[in-house]
C-alpha cells in the first residue's frame, strides 16, 4: 500500500515505523547476512584467481597441480575443466558484483521522477526502483553465488518461466497491438486489447454460429498471451480483409511491420536455447569438478 514511500519524505506514517524497527536478534543477523554478502564473492574470485595465477605463472604449482589431476582416472580433461571452472566462477562473480554496485550507485545518485498521472498522483523517484533491485536481488544472488546456480536456468520444471522472463515479444506484440486497434500506450490492459482483436475474430470468422458457440470461441482465445494473440489474429479471415478493419477502426497498415516481430521472436528462442544449453554444460561442468575436488 505504498511500499518504502510509507516511510521516507512527507509520506511517512509514524504508526508503521515501530513495526519496522528491528530488535537486536534481526539486527545481528542482518550483519551477518551483510559480512557473507561481502565474503562469498570475494572468496570465490580469489580463489579463482589464485588457481589461475598458479597455473600459468606458477610452476611448482602448476606441477602439482598437474598430478593431482592425473591422479583421478576420468575420461575428460579434468585440468582443463578445472581452469574453465575457474574462468566461469570469476566471470560470474564479477558480474554479479558490478550489477550490485550499478543498481546501488543508481539509488543513491539517481533524480529521474516518474510523471505524476492517474495511478502514481505524487510521482514517485526512479531510485526506488534501484533500490527494490539492489535488496530483492542483488545482495541474495551475493549472498548464494555459486555457479553451480546456472543449472537452475536449465532446470525443466523452470525453462517456461526463464523464456517468459527473458523474451520481449510480448511486450512488442502489446505495442503493436495498441497502434492496431488506435489504443494510447499503457492505455488499456492485454485483456482489453485481446478482448478488440478477438471480438473481430468471432464476428467476422464465426458469425454462422450461435451465441454460445461463440462465447465458448472467444474464451479459448482470451487467456492468450499478446504475441500468441496476435498471431491468431493473423491467422484469421478478418485479418485479410481491409476494408473490414478500416470499418471497425483500425490501422491495418500496421501489420506490415509483423515479419520484423516474427523475426525478433525467432532470434529469442535462438539466443534462449543457445543460453540454457551453455548454463546446462557450465552447471554440469562445475559440478562434476566439484565432485572431483
Amino acid at each position: 500500500d505504498g511500499g518504502i514511500l510509507n516511510i521516507v519524505e512527507n509520506t511517512a506514517q509514524a504508526n508503521k515505523l515501530r513495526a519496522l524497527r528491528k530488535s537486536w536478534l534481526e539486527t545481528n543477523l542482518a550483519v551477518i547476512a551483510a559480512l557473507r554478502t561481502l565474503a562469498n564473492p570475494i572468496a570465490m574470485m580469489y580463489f579463482a584467481l589464485r588457481l589461475l595465477y598458479g597455473y600459468f605463472f606458477d610452476d611448482e604449482f602448476a606441477a602439482r597441480f598437474h598430478r593431482h589431476c592425473e591422479e583421478i582416472t576420468v575420461s575428460v580433461p579434468l585440468e582443463t575443466l578445472y581452469v574453465v571452472c575457474a574462468v566461469m566462477e570469476f566471470v560470474v562473480a564479477m558480474f554479479c558484483v558490478l550489477r550490485a554496485v550499478y543498481h546501488g550507485l543508481c539509488a543513491c545518485c539517481y533524480d529521474r521522477v516518474v510523471a505524476a498521472d492517474s495511478v502514481n498522483n505524487a510521482g514517485a523517484s526512479y531510485k526506488y526502483i534501484y533500490v527494490a533491485e539492489f535488496y530483492l536481488h542483488d545482495l541474495p544472488a551475493l549472498q548464494n553465488l555459486s555457479a553451480l546456480r546456472l543449472l537452475a536456468y536449465a532446470h525443466p520444471n523452470l525453462v517456461s518461466k526463464n523464456n517468459r522472463q527473458f523474451t520481449s515479444t510480448n511486450e512488442l506484440a502489446r505495442m503493436m497491438m495498441e497502434k492496431l486497434v488506435g489504443k494510447e500506450p499503457d492505455s488499456c490492459s492485454d485483456e482489453q486489447l485481446s478482448q478488440e482483436l478477438v471480438g473481430l475474430i468471432v464476428q467476422y470468422d464465426h458469425k454462422d454460429l450461435d451465441e454460445d458457440q461463440q462465447l465458448a470461441k472467444a474464451d479459448e482465445m482470451l487467456d492468450l498471451m499478446p504475441y500468441s494473440a496476435l498471431k491468431v489474429f493473423i491467422d484469421s479471415k478478418a485479418s485479410k480483409d481491409r476494408e473490414y478493419l478500416v470499418s471497425r477502426g483500425l490501422r491495418p497498415d500496421v501489420l506490415g511491420n509483423l515479419w520484423r516481430l516474427h523475426f525478433i521472436a525467432t532470434l529469442e528462442h535462438i539466443v534462449f536455447g543457445i543460453t540454457v544449453y551453455c548454463c546446462a554444460v557450465f552447471g554440469m561442468v562445475e559440478f562434476f569438478t566439484k565432485v572431483c575436488r
